[in-house]
């Protein structure tokens, strides 16, 4: 049964599976799908892809402390962010199923584990190659209407040119740079035009994007089961939704994932220093003259071993005020500090803290021991509930596809020692192995990546003019969770730091779901 589980879950894009024989049930989803949530009711199972749906289903109430705990942008994605948000509410943990045996009462089973490095990396890239194009192939065979994203950046050319060899008539789609040292639309016009392809431009992120949106409903008035963070870039998902008129037979392809699986994570260096052994010493000390960092404080760095629990118990001791920090904070962590926004009630902290160690104290440990490797795990799971969201919202009119987070390319990409990941003057050049013959060198090659900060303040302080004067009537504020003085008084600052930006986008993201959770018909 736990065999023809790992099966199913790899197998499965999205629903419920379910098991049974004489002696046991399993129940489970999607392999780096999330949303499977499930209550008891009267003896009765219920189980669901939608924890919303079961809320609704049931009358639940809304948890205060887990919307309380979501306003902490800077807690780590995993395992924080899967707890329901509604009281009652349980969520089956990423590569688990639920399992009803002997014992006559349900319980977590994990059915998948990261895998092993693998030495022979020529076959490795041959397996990513065949399976990331034998996707793409079959899925041009599979709907009339093709469309791609076409960022400028290596994931979303690499999906294009794929496309293109296997299909003629493809819809790229691009969002204008907000600013003009950005290079990404030079870039996409140049790939285009290299794939005879027309480009439909659309707004820029900056100028669509609803990340300070506080009541706005979702598309079709769908309620999703946690907040969206990806809203900056919304306005231009549902300019691609309008512009298809085939419903129901379109597919979109995004090209999220490639970075998690392709590009060095923050911790790459930690990692490198274990997979290589005999030449820690030397990467080591190159790492630290790179890194402009002492070589004792890069040594102690690298040398570090706390697991993630013990790191993350610390963390979150430190953060509400139990411990006091005890070292610097390195980029080679499991994750980064962690802070509780000012404006989160003092009566929250309590509650906060209790629901984030217990939600701790029920994991085993990180994704995987090895950090670079949990925080591509980590990012992928944000990542598939991404493409969960958007399938939801806009799913019954377009279908939205990631092929980077199919489950064997992530297998094969995650068995890729990071040593392989690193090579001057080329980005992802193990994806560029993958794909030669059909990417151009040059997408691999361009270096500076564009960025997009410039609306990110504007859209901050057009926020703050419109929404201080209306704090008091934000639904945080009405539960009890948000000091509305407090927050006041930091939007009231005429400096807009980036860590302010960052925790009012999320306080932004939190409220419009909370809105639209208490409005939403019974």
């Amino acid at each position: 049964m736990s065999k023809l589980a790992v099966i199913f879950q790899k197998i499965l894009s999205k629903g419920i599976f379910v098991l049974v024989d004489n002696h046991e049930v399993i129940v489970g989803g999607a392999l780096f799908d999330v949303s499977l949530s499930w209550k008891m009711l009267n003896d009765i199972l219920i189980i669901s892809d939608s924890a919303s749906d079961i809320a609704r289903y049931c009358d639940l109430n809304i948890s205060k402390a887990a919307v309380a705990l979501n306003l902490i942008s800077s807690l780590p994605y995993y395992p924080f962010q899967d707890i329901p948000l509604w009281e009652g509410v349980n969520k089956i943990h990423p590569f688990c199923v639920l399992k009803y045996g002997k014992k006559q009462q349900f319980e977590e089973f994990k059915v998948w584990m990261p895998p092993e490095l693998s030495n022979d990396v020529e076959l490795t890239l041959h397996n990513i190659r065949e399976r990331f194009f034998g996707l793409l192939r079959n899925h041009t065979k599979s709907y009339a209407n093709i469309s791609a994203d076409l960022s400028g950046g290596v994931d979303s050319a690499a999906i294009a040119y794929v496309l293109k060899a296997y299909y003629a008539d493809i819809k790229l789609y691009h969002a204008k740079t907000d600013s003009k040292w950005n290079s990404d639309s030079k870039w996409a016009a140049m790939i285009a035009n290299d794939m005879n392809v027309s480009l439909n431009l659309l707004p820029s992120i900056g100028v669509s994007g609803r990340r300070f949106e506080t009541d706005m409903p979702y598309s079709g008035l769908t309620l999703p089961d946690s907040p969206v963070f990806w809203a900056d870039t919304e306005g231009y998902v549902e300019k691609i939704v309008n512009f298809n008129e085939n419903y129901g037979d379109s597919v979109h392809f995004i090209g999220v994932g490639g970075d998690e699986l392709f590009t060095p994570t923050p911790a790459y260096a930690w990692s490198v220093v274990r997979q290589n052994r005999m030449r820690s010493l030397s990467f080591g000390f190159q790492y630290c003259l790179l890194t402009r960092t002492s070589f004792l404080q890069g040594v102690s760095n690298l040398m570090n071993n706390t697991s993630f629990k013990e790191a993350l118990k610390t963390e979150i001791d430190i953060g509400f005020g139990y411990a006091k920090s005890r070292r610097k904070e390195s980029v080679l962590d499991w994750f980064g500090k962690i802070t509780i926004p000012a404006w989160l009630a003092k009566d929250y902290h309590v509650p906060c803290y209790q629901i984030a160690m217990k939600t701790l104290n029920e994991i085993s440990g990180g994704l995987d021991s090895d950090r670079s490797k949990h925080q591509a795990l980590e990012s992928l799971l944000f990542q598939r509930r991404l493409l969960s969201q958007l399938n939801v919202i806009y799913g019954s009119r377009l279908t939205w596809l990631a092929p980077f987070l199919d489950s064997k390319i992530i297998e094969s990409a995650l068995s890729i020692p990071m040593r392989y990941h690193l090579k001057s003057g080329m980005t992802k050049p193990m994806l560029y192995q993958a794909t030669k013959g059909i990417v151009p060198r040059e997408v691999f090659t361009r270096g500076f990546k564009g960025d997009y900060s410039t609306f990110l303040y504007k859209g901050y302080k057009e926020s703050v003019k419109k929404n201080i004067h209306f704090v008091r009537d934000f639904k945080v504020v009405e539960l009890g969770i948000v000091d509305p003085d407090i927050l006041v008084s930091e939007l009231s600052m005429p400096t807009a730091l980036h860590n302010r930006i960052e925790a009012f986008e999320r306080l932004s993201a939190v409220e419009r779901w909370l809105h639209n959770a208490m409005s939403y018909p019974s």
